[in-house]
């Protein structure tokens, strides 16, 4: 499964982009999609080196495709406040923290298009922005990502 309830935390408190990839990875370890921590997380920030994944409209979509992933994992924050993230417009709000196995193929960049299709509608961006219910919050992202495992 791409995404559960343990990998969604809602008005998460964290004061910037490094406490952000931090709970990203931990979360994603908790549930078991990495093998080693650290590697992810300085994996996450090499490919944040090579262009921000400041997406707009405070959304923010840091990944990495690598081998300390053991199978494709989804991650969802809504943060408690704005925090200042390198390459957009504004502060982030919502971060999809992806992680992808090397040899898993190009299932990262299907995440990455399935997400970015939804996040050009208005009324997909409000309910990530406003929806309390963690078991509502996943079936809106399950069904934005249907199909991918």
């Amino acid at each position: 499964m791409l995404i559960n309830k343990d990998l969604i935390s809602i008005n998460v408190d964290l004061k910037n982009k490094d406490e952000v990839i931090a709970h990203s990875a931990q979360l994603m370890f908790n549930a078991g999609k990495l093998n080693d921590l650290e590697g992810y997380r300085k994996a996450v920030y090499e490919r944040e080196a090579e262009i921000s994944t400041n997406l707009g409209d405070g959304i923010a979509m840091p990944h990495a495709r690598t081998s300390f992933v053991n199978e494709p994992g989804l991650v969802f924050m809504r943060l408690k406040e704005e925090i200042p993230w390198e390459g957009g417009d504004q502060p982030i709000r919502l971060v999809f923290g992806i992680a992808a196995p090397e040899t898993g193929g190009d299932i990262h960049l299907k995440i990455l298009a399935k997400l970015a299709r939804q996040l050009i509608y208005d009324d997909f961006k409000q309910k990530l922005f406003t929806i309390d219910n963690e078991d509502d919050l996943l079936a809106l992202i399950e069904e934005a990502t249907g199909g991918l495992e």
